[in-house]
């Protein structure tokens, strides 16, 4: 166990002044000596000379697939805290069903956490290649049969709500919105997502993904 040789400051009157530089300064130049050996990686910790204190933490991001985590000692061994960004697949493009059309240079794409068990969407729609308005007060499935399996369907029975951003109104105080609507589906069986919009009809009106998810 590290131990610190303190300069201690007595009382009055044998030091009624305190010496910055040999009271203070020293103390935490002790400390930082001390402690600098547990602010290390595991590998580092090999060698010191004293026994590695039980719940000492250390930056670890060589470890395999472990960027960017801590490892604890535990006494016998280093235990490594759960990696959040190793279970995330790569962005998926998405298959999209006519007469919906992907908005220039945002690609419908998917992402999954496979442990959190969570779906995130990014990119953005036109209703149609003429970029017309979006129909009010009409649900409009934007997802092939084929783009999402019925094993993403989200958890909280079958059907999951987000609102989504939109834009492009040409009205006077116009106002954009849209929900996208993430549910199952049969025929064949298959996890949808669908946009209603509720924005003011405006042409170009587009409808972005990003930041949708759900969890299945």
């Amino acid at each position: 166990m590290a131990y610190f040789d303190f300069n201690y400051v007595t009382d009055p009157p044998n030091d009624e002044t305190v010496d910055v530089e040999t009271q203070l300064n020293n103390n935490w130049e002790e400390v930082d000596k001390k402690t600098t050996p547990f602010n290390q990686m595991p590998a580092d910790f090999s060698g010191i000379g004293i026994p590695i204190p039980i719940g000492t933490e250390a930056f670890d991001p060589e470890h395999p697939g472990s960027e960017h985590r801590i490892a604890a000692w535990n006494g016998t061994t280093w235990i490594r805290s759960l990696n959040h960004a190793a279970p995330w697949s790569g962005w998926q493009t998405m298959e999209i069903r006519s007469p919906v059309v992907i908005r220039t240079g945002f690609p419908v794409r998917a992402r999954v956490d496979a442990i959190a068990r969570r779906v995130v969407l990014s990119g953005g729609l036109y209703f149609n290649a003429s970029q017309d308005p979006w129909p009010t007060g009409t649900t409009v499935e934007v997802t092939t049969d084929t783009a999402m399996g019925i094993s993403l369907a989200p958890v909280n029975g079958g059907i999951c709500c987000r609102q989504a951003a939109a834009g492009a109104i040409t009205t006077t105080n116009g106002f954009a919105s849209a929900v996208a609507i993430i549910e199952t589906k049969t025929s064949p069986d298959r996890t949808a997502l669908s946009i209603r919009y509720q924005g003011d009809a405006g042409g170009g009106n587009f409808v972005m993904l990003d930041g949708v998810s759900w969890w299945f």
